[in-house]
């Protein structure tokens, strides 16, 4: 039995616990049920916050279990179909540029949905859905196409290692990094500086030891990401920044950290004696288109 085989035993295993102790009585399952009752709410509106994110993480899931389950051959000849290597560019550009984003290129999905969770969720909650992904395709498509401008020049000059024309480049990693990118203008001001040059100092690094084609993509997906510093500046934008970066259920002003999401809010005015109590909404906050 493979890796990939042992992992999809050991999920069903924990799921199938997880529902059995859900489903009977006992002290284990009113402690499972009354954990997962308080921690509901902000998962949802976490999810509900970010819904392009969540849907591309779930597609991802299902194109790197079909890895997962294939043999290496099968496997490199599926992935091979979707790279965005010379050969493909040349006769099916636009199909490879898009398809090579839903495929991972490894047989593990949690590092790659932890990713996502982690930087394209919060970006596009601030963005908004359509900012969001507009930067995340300038990433992946503008970081490809420089890369393998890159890559065919090398080889018109006999640099480039054997075989690279067919080689495997396809995942998430040029759009994700392009996020992170422009994140830096998220980051507070006095973290900001140190953010950014963390990014383009440990690529740069990368770039200049491992000297791999996809090290120089992730380089200039990062510095793609700054550049996209003008789709920050929108009003909506600048007050969605005013909201906690993983706290999207909280208000855009200052509250206690113990806060409630909103939609545990009822919508009436808040009963208060002082003259600034103010009515709460009842949904919690949502990525604007």
């Amino acid at each position: 039995m493979s890796r990939p085989d042992i992992m999809v035993v050991v999920v069903a295993g924990i799921a199938a616990a997880l529902s059995y102790a859900f489903g009977h009585g006992g002290e284990t399952g009113s402690r499972l049920r009354g954990a997962w009752e308080r921690v509901r709410p902000y998962v949802f509106s976490y999810v509900r916050s970010s819904p392009a994110t969540f849907v591309y993480a779930g597609i991802i899931m299902v194109t790197t279990w079909v890895i997962a389950g294939s043999n290496q051959r099968l496997a490199d000849a599926l992935l091979r179909e979707q790279s965005t290597n010379l050969t493909n560019l040349r006769h099916h550009a636009i199909d490879v540029l898009v398809r090579s984003a839903f495929w991972s290129g490894t047989s593990y999905a949690l590092p790659t949905i932890a990713l996502l969770a982690v930087v394209l969720a919060p970006a596009e909650f601030w963005l908004g859905t359509r900012r969001a992904i507009t930067v995340f395709a300038v990433g992946h498509i503008g970081a490809t196409l420089l890369t393998a401008a890159g890559i065919a020049v090398a080889v018109h000059f006999g640099r480039a290692p054997r075989g690279i024309e067919r080689t495997i480049d396809v995942g998430v990693s040029y759009g994700a990094y392009c996020i992170a990118g422009v994140l830096t203008y998220r980051v507070p001001a006095p973290w900001r500086y140190a953010w950014a040059a963390g990014l383009l100092g440990a690529f740069a690094l990368t770039s200049a030891i491992g000297g791999e084609f996809s090290d120089y993509g992730h380089l200039v997906s990062v510095l793609l990401g700054l550049a996209c510093y003008p789709l920050t500046r929108s009003a909506p934008v600048r007050e969605r920044a005013r909201v906690p970066i993983y706290r999207p259920w909280l208000p855009a002003r200052d509250v206690p950290l113990h806060a409630p999401p909103l939609e545990l809010v009822p919508d009436v005015a808040t009963v208060d004696d002082t003259p600034n109590a103010q009515r709460r909404p009842s949904a919690p906050r949502r990525a604007a288109p």
